[in-house]
């Protein structure tokens, strides 16, 4: 029973990150953003360190309550915040806010300035994509599963060679 579920938990992270890493390397072929949120000025909803995935909608398709992603008006950085308010149409224009800011953002985000609407948010996949793209962070994601795929297959080997074992069972 115990090692029955330690290989299906095992089995459920590496499906659960394999899954992640689709969506996050797949999402810009459709059209979507993936980027990392660096401040709390959306906690609760988008946690610093997470990850969002916007996709492109037009204004009209934009509602108070959404979280969209803009350019910012004063210096053009990247900017997910919730809208508080549509105004006019078309062209539209947004109030937006952060959940954790006290006020109001002090500009108007007109529509030319929208990326798109927040869809997902993957908590603290941004830490680890960070960290895939240090040195060390590249060397261990691609040396530890490598290095733990031979120990097993030498495990196995050597369990064959010493007749432990004489018939090799694949799981699926």
């Amino acid at each position: 029973m115990g090692k029955k579920f330690i290989e299906f938990s095992g089995m459920l992270i590496v499906l659960l990150l394999m899954s992640a890493a689709a969506l996050v390397f797949m999402a810009p072929r459709f059209g979507w953003r993936v980027d990392t949120v660096s401040s709390g000025s959306m906690d609760p909803a988008l946690k610093t360190g997470g990850v969002v995935i916007t996709r492109p909608v037009g204004p009209e398709q934009i509602a108070a309550g959404d979280i969209i992603t803009f350019r910012s008006p004063v210096n053009d950085a990247l900017t997910s915040h919730r809208v508080t308010m549509k105004g006019g149409g078309p062209p539209y224009t947004f109030r937006t806010r952060g959940d954790a800011n006290e006020e109001a953002d002090p500009f108007a985000v007109t529509e030319d300035k929208v990326v798109g609407k927040v869809c997902f948010h993957l908590p603290y996949l941004g830490y680890v994509a960070g960290f895939v793209q240090t040195r060390l962070g590249l060397l261990l994601t691609l040396c530890v599963p490598g290095g733990l795929i031979i120990i097993r297959e030498m495990i196995n080997i050597w369990r064959v060679l010493t007749g432990n074992e004489t018939e090799r069972r694949y799981r699926i």
